[in-house]
């Protein structure tokens, strides 16, 4: 109904036309162009579907050429009225062979006004030929109509699509977060399923590696007693993958800030993993400055040092070393920097991309956790953490960490695991229990508070 706008607009140039003396046989014509038009928009309006569509838009085209056939050919004043017209048919068409049957017709209406420009219907007929080499006046004002008509019409077709744009990309959004809501609420679901069955299937697993310790202690033949310590092994590898979903599903707890020595602590972990690092044949080095000090929590620095260095313990061949570097990279802008080196194989930079999601290892038996929660930890002191890695060459973990940690308060609002309604449920839920054993913060025999490495 926008393009209706065209019929009054040529009745307007009709009564001008006719008061200014053209001939009766164009009048003719233009009257009946002019008819064409109001009945060609009333059926469009009773009968809507695609075929009708094109064959109104063909037929509109096809008067507005005789219209304009009438009034000079390509140089007649109503030549950019057409410009609605083929506007809306890009727009509206729905299949790429109706636009191509309708810009093929319009392409043969202009060639066959090229052929005519030669001819008596190329001639502007009276008023609108020109007097002395100037232009009528009649023509200037019709053509200046039909330039204002022109812009007004792809005005508001203009505004009607970016109107159509904007409620499609509303109702887009609307639909997107209803999405993310839904998934949210799902995961949070899951989330407190895994931390139920976690929480559960823990303290059977220090019973068992409990008893299978004990049993193969005391077991006089050799056989069983292997076959024990296989059952020991494989609960303690089982309740290292339960501390790490309880870790993660947890969320991050308020941070405890006080002087901490990261050197310090590199210094304990290495004594802590070095029995398990000689059975894998990898030394650890603690180089850096003994003097450096942050106002941190030193529990969940150590969490974090933790897991990035039994991933670069499990990445480096046997016979290499891994180096904990504290203060000694750089220390700029009150930030402290650590460094995890190892000699390993090296990330490739689709692994590189990938490493900060949850649940993404390249390690057989990995959980995926750790890196999510080292980042989540440092995040929440305000810091940050990166990855340098190429094949062959190995990996260096960056973790820069602010002087004092009080100004990350807002940082942990940013974290992808925040502390919540549903996930301070799931802490409660994995909380020690009278009579049970503790959770990370106590760990096993045997455990010694080793959480699941992340690759």
């Amino acid at each position: 109904m926008k393009l209706a706008l065209i019929a009054p607009f040529h009745a307007l140039v009709l009564v001008l036309l006719t008061m200014r003396g053209l001939p009766p046989t164009r009048i003719a014509i233009q009257a009946g162009v002019l008819l064409l038009m109001c009945g060609l928009f009333a059926y469009r309006t009773a009968v809507q579907n695609q075929w009708n569509l094109l064959l109104s838009l063909l037929l509109g085209f096809l008067t507005l050429m005789v219209s304009v056939g009438n009034t000079g050919g390509l140089a007649s004043p109503l030549l950019l009225a057409g410009l609605p017209i083929l506007a809306g048919a890009s727009v509206t068409l729905p299949s790429r062979f109706q636009r191509t049957v309708f810009f093929s017709s319009c392409a043969v209406g202009f060639t066959s006004l090229a052929l005519l420009s030669h001819t008596p219907v190329g001639d502007l007929p009276p008023p609108l030929a020109s007097h002395d080499s100037r232009p009528s006046a009649e023509y200037l004002i019709i053509a200046f109509a039909s330039l204002a008509f022109t812009l007004a019409t792809i005005s508001r077709f203009g505004l009607y699509v970016s109107s159509a744009y904007e409620r499609v990309a509303l109702e887009l959004a609307t639909r997107r977060e209803e999405l993310c809501s839904e998934g949210e609420d799902r995961t949070r679901a899951l989330e407190g399923v895994a931390a139920r069955l976690a929480h559960e299937v823990k303290n059977p697993l220090a019973a068992i590696k409990g008893l299978s310790t004990h049993m193969a202690r005391n077991a006089t033949d050799p056989k069983s007693a292997e076959r024990l310590a296989i059952v020991a092994a494989e609960a303690d590898r089982l309740q290292s993958i339960v501390e790490s979903y309880l870790s993660f599903s947890r969320g991050l707890e308020e941070l405890h800030v006080a002087p901490t020595r990261p050197h310090d602590i590199a210094r304990e972990l290495a004594l802590l993993l070095e029995t398990r690092g000689a059975d894998a044949g990898v030394t650890f080095e603690v180089t850096g400055s003994a003097e450096v000090e942050l106002n941190a929590d030193a529990r969940k620095i150590r969490q974090v040092l933790l897991n990035l260095v039994l991933n670069a313990m499990q990445a480096s061949p046997s016979g290499e070393k891994v180096t904990i570097d504290v203060g000694r990279a750089c220390s700029v802008d009150g930030f402290l920097r650590m460094k995890v080196i190892d000699r390993g194989a090296g990330m490739t930079k689709e692994v590189l991309e990938r490493i900060r999601k949850p649940y993404f290892t390249t390690r057989e038996g990995g959980t995926g956790l750790g890196v999510a929660v080292a980042r989540g930890l440092v995040e929440q002191h305000g810091g940050h953490i990166a990855w340098e890695s190429a094949p062959g060459k190995g990996t260096a973990v960056m973790v820069d960490l602010p002087r004092c940690a009080h100004s990350a308060k807002e940082a942990q609002k940013r974290l992808p695991f925040p502390r919540c309604g549903a996930l301070s449920e799931l802490e409660h839920l994995a909380s020690p229990r009278v009579g049970e054993t503790s959770d990370a913060s106590a760990p096993s025999e045997g455990a010694a508070e080793e959480p699941i490495p992340a690759r």
